[in-house]
């Protein structure tokens, strides 16, 4: 019984940072498909972040976590990216492109779709390595 009880607050808690990320703003800076992060990177002269998941990935969620948990990878994000959120299962022919195996890969790209800087598999030192990243792209 406790066990149940444990894994429906783990499931909300998760459902809930899903909701949260990447944060909520007046301009549109989450994207449903990698066409409308063209598009609107382009609007908004910024670069996408593009995030490939999992359903099943814990490193995944881990990542996740530590997105809504970051104020600094919120504002870096906000400032300067069109998130983009791919399922690697249902992308595999962008997942060859880049030539992943698998979730998590974060990639930058600019406003044409090239990627510019990625990080395949869950990086060592979580969100501070994406920050890294980001703050890299920006130079």
């Amino acid at each position: 019984m406790n066990r149940t009880y444990y894994l429906i607050i783990v499931i909300a808690a998760l459902g809930a940072a899903y909701l949260l990320v990447p944060g909520n703003e007046t301009e549109q800076t989450q994207a449903q498909t990698l066409e409308e992060g063209i598009r609107l990177a382009r609007e908004q002269n910024k670069l996408i972040f593009l995030y490939i998941n999992s359903d099943n990935c814990s490193y995944c969620r881990l990542l996740e976590r530590q997105f809504t948990e970051s104020e600094e990878f919120q504002e870096i994000i906000d400032q300067h990216f069109v998130w983009v959120t791919l399922k690697f299962e249902e992308n595999l022919t962008l997942a060859n492109r880049f030539g992943l195996r698998g979730s998590p890969a974060l990639i930058v790209m600019d406003q044409n779709g090239e990627g510019l800087i990625g990080i395949p598999g869950y990086p060592p030192r979580g969100v501070l390595d994406v920050i890294a990243m980001l703050e890299e792209a920006l130079k």
